[in-house]
């Protein structure tokens, strides 16, 4: 599986190592928001070479990261497989009568399209964009605020070729129930398992901003319906997608075991969507309710079970 050095070193999510883990994490941090910060936006380009896939990559930011939100889309642009297109999107509320950063101007001019839609929260990133999708182009989704290593892409496209029916995600949990036979809240569920690795699973709760390539046709077209998102998961979007895939009978797989813990743009979040759905119980809620209200996804993900 394609890393960097860099990447290789970094110790695993999960794994604690007291003093030297933390060292290590702020001095590759470092390293890399130093590095990236001095690449030259001129200098970068999307993909010129013909292939048979196309790739296209979006992610979604709010005014508090807007101006940060530059450091990521340089190692979009940076990725050893080149992206075909990149779409920004900005909630057209958030944004009305704002004028964009130089930085964000900048990569217009390099390819960057920067398009306008309702506050979705993380579902901006593929709800106008999924049903626009052609059968020969894949599109990868990314957060905001990370530092991406340069071969995420890759891997995702090395994997999706060998599993082209699935969804592909660089990071991911695994549907898990307590000693009781109850669901765990889904914000706990264990990414230490060989589950969703060297095979699919409906089981895979990918974290669709850490790298997650959908090919065409992967979610049912329930996925894109604004009411339907609103009623459910509006802030649990990784929930959604996955009885959004379950219910189209897609299975997800995962690029690797052991993830990596993310090098952030900036040294602190100011805003965290997933822990406060953790804190508040709003992942348990979610998925109590697609349960009941997409049974057959439901079961699908429940069929596992006896696997370890």
């Amino acid at each position: 599986m394609k890393m960097d050095f860099f990447e290789r070193i970094m110790i695993p999510e999960r794994v604690r190592i007291p003093i030297i883990g933390g060292l290590l994490y702020k001095a590759l941090s470092h390293r890399a928001r130093k590095k990236v910060k001095k690449v030259d936006i001129k200098t970068l380009s999307l993909n010129s070479e013909p292939r048979d896939t196309t790739l296209t990559f979006t992610l979604t930011t709010f005014p508090d990261r807007i101006d940060t939100v530059q450091y990521t889309l340089r190692t979009l642009f940076m990725q050893s497989m080149k992206p075909d297109r990149v779409v920004l999107w900005l909630a057209t509320e958030e944004f009305d009568g704002v004028d964009l950063p130089e930085s964000i101007k900048e990569f217009q001019k390099i390819g960057l399209e920067v398009r306008y839609c309702d506050n979705m929260f993380g579902h901006k990133r593929y709800y106008k964009l999924l049903p626009e999708q052609k059968d020969n182009e894949c599109i990868v989704m990314f957060d905001d605020d990370i530092l991406f290593p340069r071969h995420v892409v890759s891997r995702l496209y090395e994997v999706w070729k060998n599993n082209p029916k699935c969804i592909i995600c660089d990071r991911g949990q695994v549907f898990t129930l307590n000693e009781s036979g109850e669901v765990l809240n889904p914000g706990r569920w264990s990414s230490i398992s060989p589950i969703g690795v060297k095979k699919p699973s409906f089981r895979i709760l990918a974290s669709p901003g850490g790298g997650c390539l959908m090919p065409p046709h992967a979610l049912c077209l329930d996925a894109f319906n604004t009411d339907l998102i609103r009623k459910y998961a509006l802030k649990t979007g990784d929930i959604w997608i996955m009885f959004m895939a379950a219910q189209n009978d897609t299975k997800i797989i995962r690029s690797y075991r052991y993830h990596r813990t993310f090098i952030l743009s900036e040294k602190e979040q100011t805003v965290q969507l997933g822990k406060e759905a953790i804190y508040q119980g709003r992942y348990v809620k979610t998925f109590k309710d697609l349960s009941e209200a997409y049974p057959h996804a439901y079961d699908n993900i429940r069929s596992e079970l006896s696997q370890k």
